[in-house]
This record gives C-alpha cells, sequence and structure tokens, in this order.
C-alpha cells in the first residue's frame, strides 16, 4: 500500500466535543482503517467541508494527526516524516496554481524537478533520473500549452489565465516524477475538455508510471470516468469502499460505473453531486518520448538564479519590453533550454542587446539608491574617522607636540628655598635640565630617550640685505629673527607655501639639508663658513621683496644677513629657501625670520663675540609626562610661560571620538541597511508566501532560498558599490587625496582601504539579514504550512 492509516484523527476544536460531537458529528476527521492503493488513480469524494482536503493535509505531511492507541499513519511502509515527505517524493496539485508570477512558465513547472533531481541524486547518483526533456515536451503538446504558434511557457505566469496556470502546474507535479500525487480540485478553473485533458493525463501518467494519484473531487461523475479506487468522507469519517463493492465498480462497464457509484454515494452519504462531462476523443496513455536521450539538469543553483532574475525583472520597464514578441529577459542558460525543449520559442536578441534590457528593466533601483546612500555614509564615517584617528595619533607622537616652554630669570629665587636656576648655556643649564627630565620619566616608566631639551633665541637689531636688488631695495631691511636649533620639532611646524616653484622642499626637507651642511662643516669637509645657510621669511614679506625689489620670482632669494650691531660689520651670506605661510608656535616671541642656531653661532664667532647663554628653551618628552615635566622645571628653578597640555588633551579628545563615532555612526546605518533588507524581503516573501511554500514541500532548502535572494539582490549592492567607488575615485582625484597627503603625508591607502572595510561592513550585514529572514520566514512558514497551500 502507498498510505497506510489506522486509527488516525484530527479536530479543529482541539479535541473538544460539544454537541455536534454528540450527534455523531464532529469537526475534523476521523480514520479507523483506510489504505490508498499504489497504482492508479484514487478518488476522495465528499461535499464541501465534509474533511477530504483535511485528509489530504495529513496524507502529505502538512498537520500531525492525533494517533490512538495502535494507530498509525505511514507512506510506503514508513512513517510520514514531520514537516512533509522528502523531497521527490510526493508531488502536490491544488485548485490555486500557485505559480510564481513574475517567473515564466518553464521556471515553474521544473520547480519540483530540480529539487527532486537534486534530492535522488544525494541519496543515490547511481540512479539515473526520467526523461524529463521528452516528458515536459509531450505533457506541455498534450494538455495544449505549446504549438506551432508559441508557447505558454515561455510566458509569464501572471499573464496565464487560471485554467493555463492550473495545466503548468500539473506538469510541475508530474516533472518531479513522485511515489505519489496528491491532487486537491485540480480541474476548479477549467472548461471541460481541459478538465478532461488534465485528468486523462493524471490517469495516463499514474498507470504508465506504476504510482500513485490520490484525487480530492466533489465530482463523482469524473471520478467515475477517471478514478480506479475510491474513498468517501461522511461527516468527518473517511470510508473505503468496501470490497464486494469495489469489484462491482470495476466489473462495471464503463458507461454504468457512474450509476453504481452514485448508489454507493447515496448509501454512504444520502447526497449525491453529479459533475461536467467528458470528451471521448482522449488518449488511452500518454505518447511514447520520441527523444529521450535528451535530458535537463539545472543544478539548484542555476534555478535559484533563474528565479532571482524573475524577480528582479519584474516591474513597468520589463512590462513595456516584453510587449516585443522577441524582446527576452530570462538569462542565457534558461533561453537556451526554452529554445530547445519548446517548439514555437522566437529566437533571442544578442547577449549584449538581452543584457540591455535585463539591466533597463531591473527593479531594484530604488533599492540600490538607498542603498548608495547608506553605503557612502558608513564609507564616509569610515574613512574620515580613520583619517583622524591616524592624525590625532600622528600628532600625538609628533615629539613637538608634548612640550614646556620655559625661560631662566637671571638672579630670581623664585620659591625662596635658595634654588636658583642655572643659566640655560648649552654646556651645563640645558644638559642639566634634559638629564632632570629623562631621570624622572625613566622612573614613571616613560621613555627617556624622547627627552629632548633646546634653547631658543631671539636676535635683536638683525636686519637684511638684498646685494641682487633694485635701487629701490638699497640698505639694510630690519626683521624679527629666531634662531632655532637644528633638530628642533618646532622647525617641522612651518606651515610652508607649497605652491611656489621657487621653494619646492618642506620644512623637513630644509632641516635635513641644513643639518647635513653643519656636520659637513664640523667634520671639516668643507671650509669654516663654506658651507651653505638657509632661512625662512614670512610668505607676505618675501612677496614684497619680489615685487618691490626686482628679485627673481623663479629661484631662491640670496641676502647678506646681519646678526645684530656686531654681525652688521662681517654679514652671513644666507639662502631663503622657504614661504612661511603659517609660522610654528612660538610663544611668546614672534618670527619674521626663523634662522638656525649653528648659523648665528657663526656669524658671533666670525666678529669674535661671545655666545650668550639661552633665555627661553623648549622641553619634549613623552605625551602623558606633563605634570612630571612640569614638577622638575619647577624644582629646577625656571618659570613656565607656556606648554602644550591643551593641545594634547584637544588631540587626545579627536582620538576619542574618531574611535567612538565612527563605530556609531556605521551601526547606525547598518541597522538602517539591515532593517532595509528585512523589508524588501519580507515583502517580496510575503507577495510570494504561497508559491515558495510549495517550493518548501517539494525540496526546496533554505540555502537555496539564501541563494536566491543574494542573487535577487546582489546587482543592487555591486551597482552601489561601483557608484560610491566611482565617486570616491572623483573626489579624491579632485580634492581629497592632496588633503589627505596634507595631514598625513603619503597615505593614499587609506582610502582604499576604508572602501574595502565599509564594502565588507555592507556586503556582510546584507548576507547576514538574509540569512536571519530566511531562518524566521522557513519557520514561520513551515508552521503554517497548511494555511499557505490549501486554504
Amino acid at each position: 500500500m502507498t498510505f497506510s492509516l489506522r486509527n488516525v484523527s484530527y479536530r479543529y476544536d482541539g479535541g473538544r466535543r460539544g454537541a455536534a460531537a454528540a450527534a455523531g458529528e464532529m469537526r475534523g476527521i476521523h480514520i479507523d482503517e483506510l489504505d490508498i492503493e499504489p497504482v492508479g488513480v484514487t478518488a476522495i469524494i465528499g461535499p464541501s467541508g465534509s474533511g477530504k482536503t483535511t485528509l489530504l493535509s495529513m496524507l502529505a505531511g502538512f498537520i500531525e494527526p492525533e494517533i490512538g492507541k495502535g494507530g498509525h499513519i505511514t507512506f510506503a511502509g514508513a512513517k510520514i516524516p514531520r514537516g512533509g515527505h522528502r523531497p521527490g517524493t510526493v508531488s502536490f496539485v491544488f485548485q490555486n496554481p500557485m505559480l510564481m508570477g513574475a517567473a515564466n512558465g518553464l521556471v515553474n513547472v521544473i520547480q519540483g524537478q530540480v529539487a527532486a533531481r537534486h534530492a535522488r541524486h544525494a541519496r543515490d547518483p547511481a540512479v539515473p533520473g526520467p526523461d524529463d526533456a521528452a516528458q515536459l515536451r509531450h505533457l506541455a503538446r498534450h494538455l495544449g500549452l505549446t504549438g506551432p504558434d508559441g508557447s505558454y511557457l515561455a510566458k509569464r505566469a501572471r499573464h496565464l489565465s487560471g485554467g493555463e496556470a492550473q495545466r503548468v502546474s500539473v506538469i510541475r507535479a508530474l516533472l518531479a516524477d513522485p511515489q505519489a500525487v496528491l491532487c486537491d480540485e485540480p480541474t476548479s478553473a477549467l472548461d471541460e475538455f481541459n478538465a478532461g485533458r488534465v485528468m486523462e493525463t493524471l490517469h495516463a501518467w499514474a498507470h504508465d508510471r506504476g504510482r500513485a494519484v490520490v484525487w480530492v473531487t466533489h465530482n463523482i461523475e469524473q471520478a467515475a470516468r477517471y478514478a480506479d479506487h475510491f474513498v468517501f468522507v461522511v461527516r468527518g469519517r473517511a470510508l473505503g469502499v468496501p470490497r464486494e463493492d469495489a469489484e462491482a465498480i470495476r466489473e462495471a462497464p464503463q458507461g454504468d460505473r457512474l450509476d453504481v457509484l452514485k448508489k454507493i454515494n447515496v448509501a454512504l452519504t444520502d447526497l449525491a453531486h453529479p459533475g461536467g462531462n467528458h470528451r471521448d476523443d482522449m488518449p488511452a496513455a500518454l505518447p511514447e518520448p520520441d527523444d529521450a536521450d535528451d535530458a535537463i539538469a539545472v543544478p539548484p543553483r542555476q534555478y535559484a538564479g533563474w528565479i532571482a532574475n524573475a524577480l528582479s525583472t519584474d516591474g513597468l520597464a520589463a512590462e513595456l519590453i516584453e510587449r516585443n514578441r522577441d524582446a527576452s529577459l530570462v538569462g542565457p542558460a534558461q533561453d537556451r533550454f526554452l529554445r530547445r525543449f519548446l517548439p514555437g520559442i522566437p529566437k533571442a536578441a544578442s547577449r549584449a542587446v538581452n543584457l540591455l534590457r535585463r539591466a533597463v528593466s531591473y527593479s531594484r533601483y530604488g533599492f540600490a539608491l538607498v542603498l548608495f546612500v547608506l553605503f557612502a555614509q558608513i564609507f564616509a564615517a569610515e574613512f574620515f574617522g580613520r583619517l583622524a584617528e591616524s592624525y590625532s595619533r600622528l600628532r600625538l607622537e609628533d615629539p613637538s607636540v608634548a612640550r614646556i616652554v620655559f625661560e631662566h630669570v637671571i638672579g630670581e629665587d623664585r620659591f625662596g628655598t635658595g634654588v636658583e636656576a642655572l643659566p640655560l648655556d648649552p654646556l651645563v643649564g640645558l644638559p642639566n635640565v634634559r638629564a632632570g627630565l629623562a631621570e624622572a620619566m625613566q622612573a614613571t616608566g616613560r621613555d627617556p630617550a624622547r627627552v629632548a631639551v633646546f634653547g631658543r633665541r631671539t636676535v635683536p637689531g638683525s636686519k637684511l640685505s638684498l646685494p641682487e636688488a633694485n635701487e629701490a631695495c638699497q640698505g639694510w631691511l630690519p626683521l624679527e629673527t629666531t634662531a632655532l636649533d637644528v633638530d628642533d620639532p618646532l622647525i617641522r611646524q612651518a606651515g610652508l607655501v607649497r605652491d611656489d616653484p621657487a621653494f619646492p622642499d618642506t620644512a623637513t626637507q630644509i632641516q635635513a639639508r641644513a643639518k647635513a651642511a653643519w656636520e659637513r662643516e664640523v667634520s671639516g669637509e668643507t671650509a669654516p663658513g663654506g658651507s651653505p645657510r638657509y632661512a625662512l621669511v614670512e610668505a607676505p614679506i618675501v612677496d614684497r621683496l619680489r615685487s618691490i625689489c626686482g628679485l627673481d620670482p623663479t629661484g631662491p632669494i640670496e641676502v647678506d644677513w646681519a646678526a645684530g650691531e656686531a654681525g652688521r660689520l662681517a654679514p652671513v651670506r644666507l639662502t631663503i629657501v622657504g614661504s612661511i605661510a603659517e609660522p610654528p608656535p612660538l610663544y611668546p616671541v614672534t618670527a619674521e625670520m626663523i634662522v638656525f642656531e649653528h648659523d648665528y653661532e657663526h656669524a658671533v664667532r666670525a666678529f669674535g663675540g661671545e655666545i650668550d647663554a639661552y633665555r627661553i628653551a623648549t622641553a619634549y618628552f613623552p605625551i602623558d609626562g606633563f605634570g612630571t615635566a612640569r614638577e622638575v622645571i619647577d624644582g629646577l628653578g625656571y618659570a613656565i610661560r607656556d606648554d602644550s597640555a591643551a593641545a594634547v588633551e584637544t588631540l587626545k579628545q579627536v582620538s576619542t571620538l574618531a574611535k567612538r563615532i565612527p563605530p556609531n555612526v556605521i551601526a547606525f546605518n547598518l541597522a538602517g541597511f539591515a532593517t532595509l533588507i528585512l523589508i524588501v524581503i519580507g515583502g517580496l516573501l510575503e507577495l510570494n508566501k504561497r508559491v515558495l511554500a510549495l517550493f518548501m514541500a517539494h525540496g526546496f532548502r533554505r540555502r537555496d532560498l539564501v541563494g536566491m535572494l543574494v542573487t535577487h539582490l546582489y546587482p543592487a549592492f555591486l551597482g552601489a558599490l561601483v557608484a560610491v567607488g566611482l565617486v570616491f575615485a572623483a573626489v579624491w582625484t579632485w580634492r581629497l587625496g592632496a588633503l589627505v597627503a596634507d595631514v598625513l603625508g603619503p597615505a593614499g591607502g587609506m582610502g582604499l582601504v576604508a572602501f574595502l572595510r565599509a564594502a565588507v561592513y555592507v556586503v556582510g550585514a546584507g548576507f547576514l539579514a538574509i540569512v536571519v529572514t530566511v531562518l524566521l520566514w522557513w519557520r514561520q512558514t513551515r508552521a503554517n504550512l497548511k494555511t499557505y497551500l490549501q486554504e
């Protein structure tokens, strides 16, 4: 036996008995003993509401019945698994065809075949499948769905009539080559002729394949014509035909079977429900395949792509394109299937034209636009967050940031303790401060190697003379001048004009050149005073010198520098190699010109003068050592004039914000994106829930559904990623690249890294949202499978 039921029931009232039960009726169905024959058509006959569909749902495994003592419900000798039969075992045909409207007839037809073939192959790869191609052609031709003028299987399902769609659903069930087909009023939308075609096809398939067709109907005339076996459902009880009555039906001539069946029906139910007529010119069996060597082998992944393509080209643009009979919107593989296995399919356009049509008809551009905005915001937060964090880290690691400017106050005991600061001379005072700071930093676990102390001096009476100037600029030009050590980090903080071709070097490069020249002179490689000497001058002064004095606007400026009254007698030749747009923080002094300390000392010694001690010096130390450095400098008796504690604190806050804000912005946008995914996919699944529920019943797996949805949405993902990438490339080329270079130096890879990270965020969140949505939907649909499929 195919199906066997013993002492099985299902109650809609939750098992409660009331007046109806007392009167011999029940809300549901009860089966004491019922066996369905393994070959042929078994008709389940009964009036509306008698429980026929409930019995069919029990056989399908959509609902779990109550099994009484000694009872069972089995299929082919095995208990029906919870959640339904294995893929490829049982197929279904319902009153509602449940086709995917966006997909064409072919995609709907081979739905069960794809899942069943995959399941059979997974169980035993050596077992060959049926002749799908030949069977498809014959079924389509026999049911009137194809002909010389075209094929209904190439049309979108929404464009099929109710009868055409119902015939497509019959082919879908048979093409899966199941062990049994369960049919619930499969001809309700068909005229008399086509209803006969369908039932004859089901009857012929059952006997040709040696399989079972279980058919729910209230049309007793059709049952008499096509059924081989009969079950009557009477007042909630399923009753098989007694053996003597079954023999009477089988022995009766075809024309008398209806009368015998009516008598049995009257005896059991006191009700008769005559149905339609039948055309006598139908064949007794399906035609033999004429080309059985052909076979359809569509992998589930490719089939999921077919469905995704149908859903993705389901809009107004697609409808307009499809008005042209040869305007195909299917993929190349599906197009080859259509034209190979079905006659009357017009030749597709060229691949390029078809690709263009599919792009124009893509129905997820709105989703792509929102995705573009969200992705752009995620990328911007990632990029500028990384930029701010890198900048603050770079600045915090810069020794010029963590600094204290202190002053030697001559002859003053500021603390009244007898502690008087040593003069800030290069041989005693500065090393004394440096040693004290290094010792304190080491004691508190900080890096003593980062301690540095440099003097800073103003040069009173400093003046310039321009040997190559015109008459308007003869004489000496007074300038406020500050001399800095060649290693002082403050030099690197001078913001130089970068678009002046006469001054191509950065402050760091100038500092390195000056140091190298001085070292050559100290080592004796060049004669004393023979090495070049450099200076930086404020940009407005440089511009005035060029415009008024007739100097070459394309090259450095040679000047004679008088380092005070004494130096005027022996001026030093300097080269202005930098134009200062933004001076470094020289508080409490200002400077119109910056020279290097060793050049100042050379000028003084050339006259025979003596080098004075510094009055002001700058201490540099690890960024977290402000408190310690302040205590050391105070303890040595120096007056603190300025420090960068506020600047460091600001940079720390920037670094903190750069670490906290972008992740929050990214998380917020990812949450919005995931919500968008949930809405888009939720709407799609809800719109097609009955069809997808049938997919599940036929063996479509969760991962197949995930693959279908990913394939459906990835063009929008790809379009948004490409669009953001192009916009970023344009902005980077236009201005952003130069900005990053100004802030961080060479850092061209930052934008690419940020883009790739943002892409990973978006793609990962999208995939996770799809998986979560499918899991939740799958669970809900499995719990409501009967409701979705049969109500």
